[in-house]
């Protein structure tokens, strides 16, 4: 008798049809998968700046103010510095020199992430952000954040005229960067419930890009603020020298002399913003101009639908 062996096997055929049984699977899996942590990302998101929306509240607490969006003089101190307390970043603040510039040691520590303003922590992140961004656009390396505060509907440097209502961390001057604190809560003549305190912003993914979007430890013009004349999400960031384009990651800018940022973030179709109550909301990309702008002052005695 002859030996013979039988040799079991798939075919081609049979291969390539598992093959395309799982890349089928793959594909309905991965949109659920993404939204998943995208839902995870925006919830993230959200506390963040609930975190950063009680520490404006305990800062009033403590001083009886609210905390300043920048300090030029003498020293440069932008709003971050004073809510560190707040946001379990009490070493820093401990150790933070409020007798010279951000910019000088040990604040910064020239060319290197060893200097107190290149601490952060996940509070400074949104999670559909990289974590641990940087600045490194010039020698003065520090932490870069995904949140900042409601300008309003002002450039800056503002064109005159001023609107007639106020955003809570605006000025009067137009020029200033020595803002004014907010000493009462009854300055809020609109409510504090119906006036936005912070935001988001995207970031250039390269920590050396000299894109003032996110420098939130930078008292200059542009930084760590958002402005409300673009809708979330869209129209053309404006910035004075300090602005990379990158169309990949949505980050549209051109260079003015005059700037603006608006509130951007990689949530399907809108933003996480914070009420000065210290309420979180997502609002949509398709809020009406109005309606977004009303929200941005806090004494403006605007009428609209706050059906957003």
């Amino acid at each position: 008798m002859k030996n013979s062996r039988i040799i079991r096997g798939f075919t081609l055929i049979e291969l390539l049809v598992v093959i395309a049984i799982i890349a089928i699977l793959i594909g309905l899996l991965l949109p659920a998968v993404q939204k998943v942590r995208e839902a995870a990302a925006r919830a993230t998101c959200s506390n963040n700046i609930k975190q950063w929306s009680l520490a404006i509240h305990n800062y009033h607490s403590t001083y009886g103010t609210f905390m300043p969006a920048s300090y030029a003089n003498p020293n440069r101190i932008s709003w971050p510095i004073y809510l560190w307390p707040y946001v379990e970043m009490e070493n820093a603040a401990k150790k933070y020199d409020f007798n010279v510039g951000f910019w000088q040691p040990n604040n910064i520590i020239s060319n290197t992430h060893t200097g107190i303003c290149s601490t952060s922590t996940k509070v400074y992140f949104c999670g559909s952000n990289r974590p641990d961004a940087k600045w490194q656009g010039d020698q003065y390396w520090r932490a870069r954040g995904s949140y900042v505060l409601n300008w309003g509907p002002v450039r800056m440097p503002a064109v005159l005229p001023l609107p007639v209502g106020n955003s809570p961390w605006g000025f009067t001057d137009g020029v200033s960067r020595n803002l004014p604190r907010i000493s009462k809560l009854d300055a809020f003549t609109d409510g504090t419930s119906n006036t936005l305190a912070f935001s988001e912003v995207l970031m250039h993914d390269n920590d050396a890009a000299a894109d003032f979007r996110g420098d939130m430890i930078n008292d200059d013009n542009q930084c760590g603020r958002f402005m409300t004349i673009d809708t979330p999400n869209s129209g053309v960031d404006e910035m004075t020298g300090w602005c990379v384009n990158d169309a990949v990651n949505k980050l549209p800018c051109i260079n003015s002399n005059n700037g603006k940022i608006a509130a951007r973030s990689k949530h399907t179709g809108g933003v996480n913003v914070g009420f000065c109550d210290g309420s979180i909301r997502f609002v949509s990309n398709a809020i009406p101009l109005v309606t977004w702008q009303a929200l941005s002052t806090m004494n403006g005695s605007e009428v609209f639908d706050p059906s957003y």
